[in-house]
């Protein structure tokens, strides 16, 4: 669904972008052919916002598009439509990862949704559980866009030790993993005694705050 919203979004800028290019005229006393500068302003500014949030400063469509599509010259707004053009058939394709861990950040959002009810509703074995999936999941994902190799008996323990190893984040954040950790393990372990109903909150508030900060 996110992907969805996405190309939705892209979408609206592409036709934006045409009815940018159907403002070309040519100015009389200056060479060459214009479009609208006002609407290629806000065309532009809402184009770099939404390639940023969705690929990235560093993403070749965000460099170019900046690069490209500086001025109110009917050519210049020509190649930045062609590269939302190209931005949308990429993203489109499953090409760029940014935007698949956008995705993975938006279900990982659901399912600590899903774990925050367990919890205020009295439930926080279940919560932790829960919990701690979320983040085994994203500590691969975080894994994989680090490009450390991941194979398929890795848990928590193991992905954080090669995370920390790999200076992804510090080693505060690795004693703090593996907190949750022992937590998501005594729950799934039925050892209900060795943790409370506050731990588990602040194992929720912790997860949360780590993905938003290391997943997108």
């Amino acid at each position: 669904m996110e992907v969805e919203k996405v190309l939705g979004r892209l979408d609206s800028l592409i036709e934006m972008g045409e009815r940018v290019l159907a403002t070309r005229h040519v100015s009389s006393g200056v060479a060459g052919t214009f479009v609208d500068s006002s609407l290629v302003q806000q065309w532009s500014t809402s184009s770099l916002a939404f390639l940023n949030a969705t690929l990235g400063s560093n993403s070749v469509h965000y460099r170019d598009f900046e690069e490209r599509c500086k001025w109110s010259q009917l050519n210049e707004a020509e190649r930045g439509l062609a590269i939302l053009r190209a931005a949308r058939e990429d993203i489109a394709g499953g090409y760029l990862q940014k935007v698949e861990t956008l995705v993975s950040a938006s279900v990982f959002s659901d399912f600590l949704e899903m774990a925050e009810y367990l919890l205020d509703n009295g439930y926080k074995d279940p919560a932790a559980s829960l919990t701690g999936a979320v983040l085994e999941d994203g500590l691969r994902r975080i894994c994989v866009n680090n490009t450390l190799p991941v194979k398929s008996g890795d848990n928590i323990s193991s992905l954080n030790q090669k995370l920390a190893q790999n200076h992804v984040y510090n080693p505060l954040y690795q004693k703090q993993i593996q907190v949750w950790n022992d937590i998501r393990n005594n729950a799934d372990h039925g050892n209900f005694d060795q943790y409370k109903m506050y731990d588990v909150k602040d194992m929720l508030a912790g997860v949360r705050k780590f993905l938003s900060n290391y997943l997108v």
